[in-house]
């Protein structure tokens, strides 16, 4: 299977005839390359969205991708944003879509607060995935920092996971995030201004986790 980064937190998941994306949308700090992308994509048999934020949840973008059967996959918080028609999953929900199966997992902020008691990203409010294609796990964090829950999730073959160390997590948690999942691989996602280079210095302690930084439109193939 393949998955292609689209640059921020989208991906492209294709393998066993399914054309999957998590969390498509198009941001600005990108550029041209990452905009042309979502331009004209190849059309999805299921989208995946963590949560209602804007640069995960866009609408515009979903509408680009959809097809006649294409099924919508959130938490209920995007219900405001995408309106009643797709298919709810809470945390800890399992399900099967033609040939890919999703689990829904726990996704949220522990210290990273808007106010003191106000996380980013509260419980239950979104979530993360477990994606299965071809017999490959493939865990999309979502906006999280590392949490306890993290430690039921694997061992998965790639890690997604978010890096801009103001929202979720700073490169050296993902680590610490991937050693809870036993992640294979960690593909770092969610940049904003975050250094690639600090994640894959954060890696050198971590052996045993290689780290594959992806450019937007780059692919990690998964034999």
């Amino acid at each position: 299977m393949k998955i292609q980064w689209l640059g921020h937190a989208a991906v492209k998941l294709t393998g066993a005839g399914s054309v999957v994306y998590i969390d498509p949308s198009e941001m600005p700090y990108l550029g041209k390359k990452a905009r042309d992308l979502m331009a004209r994509p190849e059309p999805a048999d299921l989208v995946l969205v963590t949560h209602e934020h804007a640069d995960h949840c866009s609408p515009e973008i979903i509408a680009r991708l959809k097809k006649t059967g294409t099924t919508i996959v959130a938490p209920g918080s995007c219900r405001a944003t995408l309106g009643p028609h797709f298919h709810e999953v809470h945390p800890g929900d399992t399900a099967t879509f033609g040939s890919v199966q999703v689990r829904a997992v726990e996704a949220y902020n522990v210290v990273r607060h808007h106010s003191p008691g106000t996380p980013f990203h509260p419980r239950e409010t979104g979530v993360g995935y477990i994606v299965t294609i071809d017999g490959h796990s493939i865990y999309h964090a979502g906006d999280t920092e590392p949490i306890p829950e993290m430690e039921r999730y694997g061992p998965v073959d790639v890690a997604l996971l978010p890096v801009d160390n103001h929202y979720t997590m700073s490169a050296a948690e993902a680590l610490q995030s991937a050693t809870l999942v036993g992640a294979g691989v960690v593909i770092p996602i969610h940049f904003f201004d975050t250094e690639v280079q600090a994640v894959l210095d954060a890696a050198k302690a971590v052996p045993g986790i290689p780290v594959k930084a992806l450019s937007p439109g780059e692919t990690f193939e998964i034999e």
